[in-house]
């Protein structure tokens, strides 16, 4: 299988990660900060520093990604969705979701951004 290489993750991209990894949305996760959703939200989005949020090194357990994450990363660096990229690909929406969740084999997901 092919290996990503990605330049620098942000730590905005690894909360991103982290919440993708919890399976939580963004209110959820901005609960566990003390902090709105909006606020999250734009914490997550590169909007406003992540030093506003009070034990975030806690809460991200792992700073090695694995391909798909680094998918996931390459995909929001782009500005695409899932439809957009499925289209890309030429697959369905919910194959790319599915990938990116880890119920379908993602060897083509990762094919197409080691590309």
């Amino acid at each position: 299988m092919a290996t990503i290489s990605i330049k620098k993750v942000t730590l905005n991209e690894y909360l991103f990660i982290e919440r993708h990894k919890l399976k939580i949305n963004q209110t959820k996760m901005a609960n566990k900060f003390g902090i709105t959703r909006h606020q999250y939200s734009e914490i997550e989005l590169g909007l406003k520093l992540i030093g506003v949020l009070p034990g975030w090194r806690n809460l991200i357990t792992s700073f090695k990604l694995t391909n798909v994450e680094k998918c996931i990363i390459l995909r929001r660096r782009a500005n695409l969705n899932h439809t957009q990229l499925s289209g890309k690909m030429g697959v369905s929406r919910s194959w790319v979701s599915l990938m990116e969740t880890g119920r379908r084999n993602p060897a083509r997901l990762i094919e197409y951004w080691s590309s």
